[in-house]
C-alpha cells in the first residue's frame, strides 16, 4: 500500500502495472527533458584550439618538427595542384586529384548513405556548418558542381546544438522549384590528434588552414539523411524546420533558436573581455590654464562657471564673450585685492614700486546692470557699459601689476 496525497495504491491489486508503467514513464520522460536540455550559446563554439588536457599533449612536443615538414610539404602540393587544376579539362580527372590532393592533406571522408531512394539530380544539399572548408569537402564527393547550402550562416562544433536555420537561404531555390528538393547531410568533423579544434569561435581562415596542413589528419563524418520535398500546402518556414529537425536528430543535439548575429555579438563580448579599453586620463592642466587666463580678465566671475564653459567653447576668447555678453548666468563673488602696506617708519618714496594708480582703489565695480530695462536700446546701452568697465579694470590691473604708467588709462 502506498499512500500518494489523499490517494492510496495498493500494489497487490490488479491495478498495480499501471503504477509501474506510470513510474517508468515519468522517470523517462525526466531524463529526455534533461538529456535534451536546450544549451547555451557559448557552448555550440569552441573556446580554446586545445580541446583536451591529457597526456597526449606531451606527445606533441616530439610530433612538433614532424608537423611542421608536413606543413611546408603539403604548402609546395597545393601549389602544384592549383598549377594542374588550371589545365586540367576534365572534370573526372579533377575529381580524382582533388581526392588524392584531400588525402596528401591528411583529410578523410566517410560518407553513410541512408536506406532511402537517392534524391533527385537537381537536390539542394542542406547540411550544418563545422568548418571552413566544408563547401570544399561536399564539392570532391559531389563528382559534379552541385547547389550546397549552409543555413546557420557560422560554424559550431555540432557537439551541442544548431544555431538556427535561415529560411531566407531558400528563397531564391524556392522561386526556381516550388517543390524544393533538399538532400539533407549530416556533418561532423574530427581530430584524433593533436588535440586541436578544427576551428574556434574568434578564429581566422589562415589559422584553421595552418592547423589543418599541420595536423596529421582530419576526419569529416558525412552521412546522407533521406531527401525531402516541400509540400504544396507546406510554409517555408515549416519546411526548413523540417530539414533542421533531421538533421539535429541525426546528430543527436538539439535545434536551438541561437543565430549568427548571436555568434557575432558573443565574439564582441570576448574581445571586450579579453581587451578592456583603457581609461582615458585627461589633464586638467590646460583648462585649469585657461580657467586662468579667463580669471584674470573677469575676476568676479567664479571658477566653476569659467571651467563649465570652457569645456563646452575650448576657447578662452568665446568665454570671454559669454561672459561678458551675459549669454552664460552666473552669480558675482567678491573680488579680493591685496594692497601692501610701506614699512613702519620709512616714508614713502616717490617711485614705481609705491605707485598706485588712479582709480586702483575703485577697482570693485558693480559690473552688472542694476536694473533690467523693459527697452531694447537701454538693454544695449548697459551692455556696453558694462563692457567698458571690465575693459577699464582689466587695463588697470595690468598696469598695477607691471607698474605702468599709461596715459588715458592711469595717468
Amino acid at each position: 500500500m502506498i499512500r500518494m496525497g489523499q490517494y492510496c495504491l495498493d500494489l497487490t491489486s490488479p491495478n498495480r502495472s499501471v503504477f509501474w508503467l506510470l513510474f517508468s514513464c515519468s522517470h523517462a520522460s525526466v531524463y529526455v527533458s534533461s538529456a535534451m536540455a536546450s544549451p547555451n550559446l557559448e557552448e555550440l563554439f569552441e573556446d580554446s584550439r586545445i580541446i583536451q588536457w591529457d597526456w597526449t599533449l606531451l606527445l606533441l612536443v616530439f610530433y612538433t618538427p614532424l608537423g611542421i615538414l608536413l606543413l611546408v610539404m603539403r604548402i609546395f602540393a597545393l601549389i602544384q595542384f592549383y598549377l594542374m587544376f588550371l589545365y586540367m579539362p576534365y572534370q573526372p580527372i579533377k575529381r580524382y586529384l582533388l581526392r588524392v590532393c584531400g588525402l596528401m592533406l591528411g583529410v578523410f571522408v566517410n560518407e553513410k548513405h541512408s536506406s532511402k531512394a537517392a534524391a533527385q539530380e537537381n537536390a539542394v544539399w542542406v547540411a550544418n556548418h563545422c568548418s571552413p572548408f566544408d563547401s570544399i569537402v561536399l564539392q570532391v564527393i559531389a563528382g559534379a558542381p552541385r547547389v550546397t547550402i549552409f543555413p546557420e550562416d557560422e560554424t559550431t562544433t555540432a557537439k551541442s546544438g544548431l544555431l538556427k536555420f535561415q529560411p531566407g537561404k531558400f528563397d531564391q531555390h524556392k522561386r526556381n522549384n516550388p517543390k524544393l528538393p533538399v538532400q539533407p547531410l549530416s556533418l561532423k568533423v574530427s581530430r584524433p590528434f593533436p588535440p586541436f579544434a578544427v576551428t574556434v569561435l574568434d578564429s581566422q581562415p589562415w589559422t584553421d588552414a595552418f592547423f589543418l596542413l599541420f595536423s596529421p589528419c582530419t576526419i569529416f563524418n558525412i552521412k546522407f539523411l533521406d531527401p525531402a520535398d516541400c509540400r504544396e500546402d507546406e510554409e517555408l518556414e515549416a519546411y526548413v524546420n523540417r530539414i533542421e529537425s533531421a538533421i539535429s536528430q541525426d546528430l543527436g543535439i538539439n535545434a536551438t533558436s541561437f543565430t549568427a548575429k548571436d555568434k557575432i555579438e558573443l565574439i564582441k563580448r570576448k574581445r571586450f573581455e579579453a581587451h578592456p579599453p583603457r581609461p582615458v586620463q585627461r589633464s586638467h592642466n590646460r583648462w585649469q590654464v585657461m580657467a586662468n587666463q579667463v580669471k584674470e580678465v573677469l575676476p568676479h566671475v567664479p571658477i566653476s562657471v569659467i571651467l563649465s564653459d570652457l569645456s563646452r567653447t575650448n576657447s578662452v576668447d568665446a568665454t570671454v564673450a559669454n561672459l561678458v555678453e551675459g549669454v552664460v548666468p552666473f552669480t558675482p563673488e567678491p573680488i579680493v585685492t591685496r594692497v601692501e602696506n610701506p614699512p613702519t617708519g620709512s616714508a614713502p618714496s616717490p617711485g614705481p614700486s609705491n605707485y598706485k594708480p588712479a582709480g586702483a582703489s575703485s577697482q570693485v565695480q558693480q559690473v552688472s546692470a542694476s536694473t533690467f530695462s523693459k527697452l531694447v536700446h537701454e538693454r544695449g546701452l548697459s551692455l556696453q557699459e558694462r563692457k567698458q568697465r571690465l575693459l577699464r579694470q582689466a587695463q588697470l590691473r595690468y598696469c598695477e601689476r607691471h607698474n605702468l604708467q599709461i596715459p588715458g588709462i592711469n595717468c
